[in-house]
């Protein structure tokens, strides 16, 4: 079964433009992305800027069937994409630590659900 994962890291207010020009960047690479999904082991992944207090933080959401192995599978990648979001990720987060205290109180998906839904705005 999936396990859905918030992951929530600070970032630098002064790189929060370094941050969009790098996910700009990300979405128009969308096969290399998929790729890494794919070998990573999630389904879904959605990122967002959130403000929290004024502070700026990089929210994901994540649904794989295992967080522990789509770390393992990223710190082993041979993927361009991936070895240039950790060079980027270093630059922009204040640090790396996941500061989200979430605790899943349910997960449905929609049986109707199409096969792709990809928002793009």
């Amino acid at each position: 079964m999936a396990e859905p994962t918030l992951l929530r890291q600070r970032v630098d207010p002064d790189r929060v433009e370094d941050l969009r020009e790098w996910i700009a960047e990300v979405r128009t690479r969308p096969d290399e992305h998929v790729e890494t999904l794919r070998n990573e082991g999630v389904y879904t992944e959605t990122a967002f800027l959130e403000r929290i207090d004024g502070d700026p933080y990089l929210t994901y959401y994540l649904e794989t069937e295992s967080v522990a192995a789509v770390f393992e599978a990223f710190e082993n990648s041979e993927f361009d994409i991936d070895a240039e979001h950790e060079a980027v990720m270093r630059e922009v987060l204040e640090s790396g630590e996941n500061v989200a205290d979430a605790e899943v109180l349910y997960h449905q998906v929609n049986p109707d659900r199409p096969a792709e839904v990809v928002r793009d705005d």
